[in-house]
């Protein structure tokens, strides 16, 4: 099976992929970039990348690919991945889906009809403490669960300190950057580890002297159709970086650690804690098993870990969200 492979963004996490693709022995003459800024095509040449063009329509003229990874400001993942799917290319898209749905369901109708494989890049459910926790809930150690508190924190200027981060699309709501948004790998492991989300009462805003304007803390208060109640907090002006979530029980309470890449895991029962913590300290392995995941998707081996129809309920509990700062109101799902 070819595969060549067509990369759009090459920013960070554009290049993240492109080294992974080179890692996991992919031909650096058949992985394509469209990227436009030069200094950015300079850093994709160093990489090996021969051929980079300034645009999608520019880049679809020139080859057919296999499959597509979508790195580009999160204002364009849909219009783009509508693009790829009319070309019959398999598209991993970059967490989030999009900054809307307006364009959804023209999307889910090419993607069907032209038969195309779709991922999203919810890069946590591949780290192996989640699999620590899926593993301890699905043996039903913690009982009935009651309550969940998660917490993605970061101070913007720290994403990228190599670059003014005025700059970073992370900073303009126009690209479809803020925390709620860019922060919802939270959400995702929420809902991967809970199930589905049934109702939100939140707070978005921007409250912090950045100079961005786009919003930077969310506040949520969620239910689950399981009846399990929660917050979840995103925000990037926390100065201690922080990414936790933590799962209460009626027989114990379950903590993941990002950070110090620890599960804490404590039993009623013989009020005793366990510390999981032997387990690899380079994250970047889980973006390796992540794109293995989808190219073995695309070849029709694996079920993708990360689907589209997931990514969609992600999208609308922000959405929702976000309704529920401007009405002041629980908003359902």
């Amino acid at each position: 099976m070819e595969n060549k492979v067509l990369v759009v963004g090459g920013g960070s996490i554009g290049k993240r992929h492109i080294r992974n693709l080179l890692h996991i022995n992919f031909n650096s003459d058949d992985i394509h970039c469209v990227e436009p800024r030069e200094d950015r095509v300079e850093e994709l040449n160093k990489l090996g990348i021969k051929d980079t063009y300034e645009s999608l329509n520019e880049a679809l003229k020139k080859n057919n690919y296999t499959f597509s990874i979508l790195c580009s400001p999160t204002i364009f993942h849909i219009d783009q991945a509508i693009s790829l799917a009319r070309e019959k290319i398999n598209i991993f898209i970059e967490k989030p889906l999009s900054a809307d749905l307006n364009k959804i369901d023209e999307l889910l109708a090419q993607v069907e009809k032209n038969k195309i494989r779709v991922g999203i890049a919810y890069v946590f459910r591949f780290s192996p403490l989640v699999g620590k926790v899926k593993e301890i809930l699905n043996t039903n150690l913690l009982g009935k669960l009651l309550y969940f508190r998660g917490e993605f924190s970061e101070y913007l200027p720290d994403f990228h300190p190599y670059e003014d981060y005025r700059t970073f699309y992370m900073a303009k709501k126009e690209l479809g950057g803020g925390s709620i948004l860019d922060q919802s790998h939270i959400i995702d492991l929420a809902y991967y580890l809970l199930g589905d989300f049934k109702s939100v009462f939140a707070f978005n805003s921007k409250v912090s002297n950045l100079e961005i304007n786009t919003d930077d803390i969310a506040e949520m208060l969620i239910e689950t159709k399981n009846g399990v109640v929660g917050t979840i907090h995103t925000d990037i002006i926390g100065r201690n970086h922080k990414k936790e979530l933590e799962i209460k029980g009626e027989l114990g309470n379950i903590t993941i650690n990002f950070y110090e890449n620890s599960v804490n895991f404590y039993s009623a029962s013989d009020k005793n804690t366990i510390i999981y913590n032997k387990f690899e300290k380079d994250f970047n392995q889980n973006y390796i098993l992540e794109l293995k995941n989808f190219i073995m998707y695309c070849q029709g081996k694996e079920e993708i870990k990360t689907s589209l129809s997931d990514s969609i309920k992600i999208m609308k509990l922000i959405f929702a969200a976000q309704k529920s700062y401007k009405t002041g109101q629980r908003e359902g799902l």
